[in-house]
């Protein structure tokens, strides 16, 4: 018999998504002679656990290994201190500011995308609108990924559209709620400045939450320290 291989694709996310017991029933069931393969695009405790029942001898290889940080160097990132009250007027000012940039609005719920989607296409602001989410079937995700690919529009989206999709060509991405972790935070604006192109991301903070600012600059997981604060008063860039 041949070589046996074993693919473990976004392996945090399996893990983060439960699925550990079916994982070991899988590797229970085929040869232990084999090459495995094993993906994450962050390293947790469980993915390192994982990686001790699941190979031998592994070689550990980090894309990231010489970076000076954990986001692109071509990625501009920025933030801005903001009331909750006032952050749907930000959001709607920078959308009218940005018509032709295509942008990927990530909201902490999928009442919150549904409401913010609803209220800003009636408000009509110049460039097309789509939202996306986990209630969503999934045919119905792939043909809105499809038509943002295709033209310059904003899309409002759960952490779902945060991993996982072949998106194209994303100018901004614009974070309205706090991330609940810095992995949530990277893999969000990671979906633009993608194959070396360049990219900006946004991210509003109230002020009580301003601490995550610190949080940025202070982490070893090599997130930029140069994010900078804007005035909540202007838009300048």
């Amino acid at each position: 018999m041949g070589k046996q291989l074993l693919v473990l694709d976004e392996a945090d996310q399996i893990l983060d998504h439960g699925f550990r017991n079916q994982v070991d029933a899988i590797i229970s069931q085929i040869p232990k002679v084999r090459q495995t393969l094993l993906f994450s695009a962050t390293q947790t405790k469980s993915v390192k656990d994982l990686a001790r029942v699941s190979l031998r001898d592994p070689e550990y290889i980090s894309v990231h290994e010489e970076a000076r940080t954990a986001t692109p160097d071509t990625l501009e990132q920025y933030a801005m201190i903001v009331p909750l009250e006032q952050k749907l007027n930000m959001l709607w000012s920078f959308i009218k500011r940005h018509l032709n940039s295509k942008t990927i609005v990530f909201l902490s719920s999928v009442k919150q995308v549904k409401f913010v989607y609803e209220i800003f296409k009636k408000l009509r602001p110049g460039i097309p609108l789509k939202c996306m989410h986990g209630r969503m079937k999934h045919v119905v995700q792939q043909a809105i990924v499809a038509d943002f690919n295709e033209a310059t529009s904003v899309l409002f989206s759960t952490d779902i559209t945060s991993r996982g999709l072949d998106i194209k060509n994303v100018d901004w991405v614009v974070q309205v709620d706090c991330p609940e972790n810095i992995d949530n935070y990277i893999h969000r604006v990671g979906r633009t400045a993608r194959y070396n192109k360049k990219g900006k991301s946004l991210i509003f903070l109230c002020p009580e939450e301003e601490a995550m600012l610190e949080k940025l600059k202070a982490t070893e997981s090599k997130i930029p320290i140069h994010i900078r604060k804007v005035s909540s008063r202007i838009f300048c860039f």
